[in-house]
């Protein structure tokens, strides 16, 4: 009898916790503790990117721990691997022609390889959609954090989208996650 993914995968999780928890050697001592390390931001303005790179702006810090944000740049106080997860909300408020939106994270000046993802419109699309740029990143105390910006067209209008829908949640134009392991 197969049990069902979710069942499997909520054994998998109260099984990795555990083991983080329990002493190393089944002695008696306390397992080290590690301060957390997180920051999740977003923000609350639309952004329409030209064809140079430019730092996704973030005007929200909605939890942080051992990580902070200043001027878009977000530095760490501790190495370690970093789960890293930027999540733009990508669309354009009105029509234009064809062009691509990349989106990608670069670390102490220098883009992060295989982190870029894209999205292309067709001509007078109205689509909207969230793409996903994420990954592990080991990271140094002191290395700053940005995420980066492009569009092949800025003609296309095609930007990172703050929606206020009425009697909800802002939409934010990205929301953007990272946790120390």
């Amino acid at each position: 009898m197969r049990k069902p993914i979710a069942a499997s995968l909520t054994l998998l999780a109260v099984s990795a916790v555990a083991n983080c928890t329990e002493p190393a050697n089944g002695s008696d001592a306390e397992p080290a503790q590690s301060s957390a390390q997180y920051l999740q931001a977003s923000s609350s303005v639309t952004q329409c990117p030209g064809t140079a790179p430019e730092v996704v702006a973030m005007d929200i810090t909605d939890a942080a721990s051992g990580v902070s944000m200043a001027a878009n740049q977000l530095t760490v106080s501790e190495a370690g691997a970093y789960l890293i997860v930027a999540a733009p909300q990508v669309g354009r408020e009105g029509g234009g022609p064809y062009g691509c939106f990349d989106l990608w994270l670069r670390v102490n000046g220098t883009d992060v390889d295989n982190s870029n993802v894209q999205l292309c419109q067709d001509e007078d699309s109205m689509a909207k959609d969230v793409i996903i740029s994420q990954g592990i990143v080991p990271l140094e105390a002191g290395d700053v954090v940005e995420v980066m910006m492009s569009a092949s067209n800025p003609e296309a209008n095609i930007c990172i989208e703050a929606i206020r829908p009425e009697g909800e949640p802002l939409v934010p134009s990205i929301i953007f996650s990272m946790i120390r392991y």
